[in-house]
C-alpha cells in the first residue's frame, strides 16, 4: 500500500509536469521595439504573435 507521503510527492511531481507543459503551450508576448516612445503618457502596445 502506498503511504500518504508518496502520494503527496507524486502529486507534486504531476502538478509540476502539467505546469511545464502549459508553460510551453502558451505563446510568449513581445513588445514592438521602434514603436515604443518610452513615455509614461504614451504607452507601448503589446502584440501577441505566433512564432
Amino acid at each position: 500500500m502506498v503511504d500518504r507521503y508518496t502520494k503527496v510527492i507524486l502529486t507534486v511531481i504531476a502538478v509540476a509536469l502539467v505546469a511545464l507543459a502549459v508553460q510551453q503551450a502558451v505563446p510568449s508576448a513581445s513588445a514592438a521595439g521602434s514603436e515604443c516612445k518610452g513615455s509614461y503618457f504614451d504607452p507601448c502596445w503589446v502584440k501577441i504573435k505566433d512564432n
